[in-house]
């Protein structure tokens, strides 16, 4: 070696240490190349066969899938999964279409007001109801004849002595007036009844409260005018008439009221107040026909008979009068 070279001359290496270094390395070279030959085949499924026959695997196969493999069930929960959150914002989306729709506040409050109107409509009829249901309740003391009265074909109005101004009916209880007294001018002569009884037919037949005696006037008395004495200061609330002589003879059996003729339309004055009431003519219904006129202070009481429905006799009659006054 030559003493200015900086890098020193390995030795040289006897010949037999070399064959046994090389055949080392080539052992080592062919494990290697065995061990990678073997994973190649662990990570392949299908068997291929070479030409000269020896069995291998298939360089082309796929490899093996590692872990573990979901099928079946576990796919359709999922797709389960994902269709119920399109149905649930399926059903959603109309509200929300609606709120960006420009009328649906328009459309919010048109239907708020339709149900407070409802609501308002519901409280009113519920009001009236109520105070329907008093009204009822005070007038249910009307005695049996005057409810009688009540299906009798009539009509009402009640007027100011102006005839301007509308008055409504007294509606609360009502109490009879005695010690009446009636006045009138036309005046049938007494006659004689079946068995030979003489009977009058004077105007204080009409308030002795007996309706098998009766005033009587001839014809149909059309324009007649009765009046009737009240105690002072009655405040009226209910007048009424039974239209006919309410007689059956007791000694031939005799209907007079069918006989004579009936009222079936009068004028009463009581006060400023004048009432209009009109009557069915029937031969069969004698009960007391009543009519309720706005409460008036009257100490007088004017009745004109205005038609009558005639009978075979040509004679007007009224059995009873009545007057009751408010409360």
């Amino acid at each position: 070696m030559s003493g200015n070279d900086p890098t020193p001359t390995p030795p040289e290496v006897p010949e037999e240490f070399a064959a046994a270094y090389r055949a080392a390395y080539e052992r080592a070279l062919a494990q290697q190349s065995a061990q990678t030959h073997r994973r190649v085949e662990d990570d392949y499924d299908t068997d291929a066969t070479d030409e000269q026959g020896a069995v291998g695997r298939d360089p082309d196969a796929l490899p093996r899938r590692g872990g573990r493999l979901f099928i079946g069930k576990h796919r359709g929960e999922r797709d389960e999964q994902v269709e119920a959150r399109a149905v649930a914002a399926a059903r959603s989306s109309w509200l929300e279409e609606a709120r960006g729709s420009q009328w649906f506040v328009p459309a919010l409050l048109v239907l708020l007001a339709v149900l407070l109107v409802l609501g308002a409509y519901a409280l009113g009829r519920a009001f009236a109801g109520s105070v329907e249901t008093q009204d009822d309740g005070s007038s249910g003391s009307r005695n049996a004849q005057a409810a009688e009265s009540e299906r009798s074909s009539r009509s009402a109005e009640g007027r100011s002595g102006q005839g301007t101004a509308q008055a409504k009916p007294w509606r609360g209880p009502v109490t009879e007036v005695e010690k009446v007294k009636a006045k009138v001018g036309c005046t049938a002569k007494p006659g004689v009844d079946a068995g030979g009884t003489k009977v009058d037919y004077k105007s204080k037949n009409m308030t002795d409260g007996d309706e098998t005696t009766t005033w009587r006037c001839g014809g149909s008395a059309t324009g007649e005018r009765i009046t009737l004495k009240l105690p002072k200061g009655t405040q009226v609330a209910e007048v009424g008439l039974v239209p006919g002589y309410a007689k059956t003879d007791p000694a031939d059996g005799a209907d007079r009221y069918r006989q004579n003729n009936r009222v079936t339309k009068v004028r009463w004055t009581v006060g400023d107040t004048e009432v209009v009431q009109e009557m069915n003519g029937s031969a069969d219904d004698r009960s007391m026909r009543t009519v309720r006129v706005p409460r008036t202070s009257a100490d007088e009481i004017e009745l004109e008979i205005l038609e009558v429905s005639k009978g075979p006799r040509n004679t007007t009659t009224i059995s009873e009068l009545r007057v009751a006054s408010a409360g």
